[in-house]
């Protein structure tokens, strides 16, 4: 039997009706997001299904609402083809926190809240700092590092080849914009996003995450995870807690981590949630992937 992954994508890919239709289908989703809703204090299934976008878009209500619907698209994806087939999951960015809530390193109403915080700390870090972020497309690491000592920006998520993404604030953002095609051959693309994330600006919502995590136990995973700060398998379960507190300032190394995943013998994943960002990451990163998206009821037709 082939080994399987689950992945699980970051903020960005929320869309106004997203796990609508599995909460129509599914009595677990729908149990899911109710339950979510009660820890929340307020009606997660309106505000994902319904919108407005604007509100869906904020951290401290999107990354609540991802973690549900991802973790939601997970268990019943477990349903239907059995727990025992997936051998190892990893998130980019909150996706992570969904991975480790599936490989019970916390359960889901601890990740509810774990969510909710991480939300809420990275939304005021947001406010607190004039941040913004750029995507690179086509250039290659050591371009774009040199783009980053020229403009005193970080490189906050190396996604694949041809895909880095900067973080800093945003006047030294527009200069980085404004040079990458001559220093790094590169096109660029200004993400529509609130702030700085995995970047030094992040640096008060990581120490508001640090205290908040000190009480909350972590357990040794049930299926292999690979962490988004050094791109390898982490078991430890206060290694794990550390990793997961660094990250919020620490780059994202997604290429490292499908790498790492490839190592551990793993090709065929799932993206759970929505969209298909990981998807076609995974296309650009290594063409013997293979990944199929599940976050909708017309997904299981993948089974059928």
């Amino acid at each position: 039997m082939e080994a399987v992954g689950l992945i699980f994508p970051g903020q960005g890919t929320q869309a106004v009706g997203m796990g609508r239709s599995l909460a129509k289908h599914y009595g677990t989703a729908e149990k899911l997001f109710r339950e979510a809703g009660d820890i929340l204090e307020y009606d997660l299934e309106q505000l994902c299904f319904e919108g407005p976008i604007e509100q869906l878009t904020e951290s401290r209500y999107c990354q609540s609402a991802l973690f549900v619907h991802q973790f939601a698209a997970a268990k019943i994806l477990q349903e239907l083809v059995g727990q025992n087939r997936f051998e190892l999951a990893m998130g980019l960015s909150i996706g992570e926190v969904t991975a480790l809530a599936i490989a019970e390193v916390f359960d889901f109403e601890i990740g509810v809240v774990i969510i909710r915080n991480r939300g809420n700390f990275i939304q005021d870090a947001c406010i607190m700092t004039r941040g913004g972020m750029v995507s690179i497309l086509g250039a290659t690491v050591d371009s774009v590092k040199n783009l980053c000592d020229l403009c005193d920006v970080e490189m906050s998520n190396v996604n694949g080849p041809g895909q880095i993404v900067l973080s800093g604030e945003r006047d030294k953002i527009q200069r980085a914009t404004e040079m990458a095609t001559k220093v790094t051959g590169g096109k660029t693309m200004i993400l529509n996003v609130a702030g700085a994330f995995h970047s030094s600006l992040m640096e008060p919502a990581r120490n508001r995450f640090a205290e908040f995590l000190q009480a909350i136990p972590f357990k040794t995973p049930k299926m292999k995870v690979v962490s988004n700060v050094t791109g390898e398998v982490v078991s430890d379960p206060e290694k794990i807690k550390d990793l997961l507190i660094q990250q919020i300032v620490s780059p994202v190394r997604w290429w490292d981590c499908m790498n790492t995943a490839k190592r551990e013998g793993i090709t065929h994943f799932y993206q759970c949630g929505a969209g298909k960002t990981l998807v076609n990451m995974a296309k650009r990163i290594d063409n013997t992937f293979r990944v199929l998206p599940f976050g909708e009821y017309g997904d299981r037709t993948q089974f059928e």
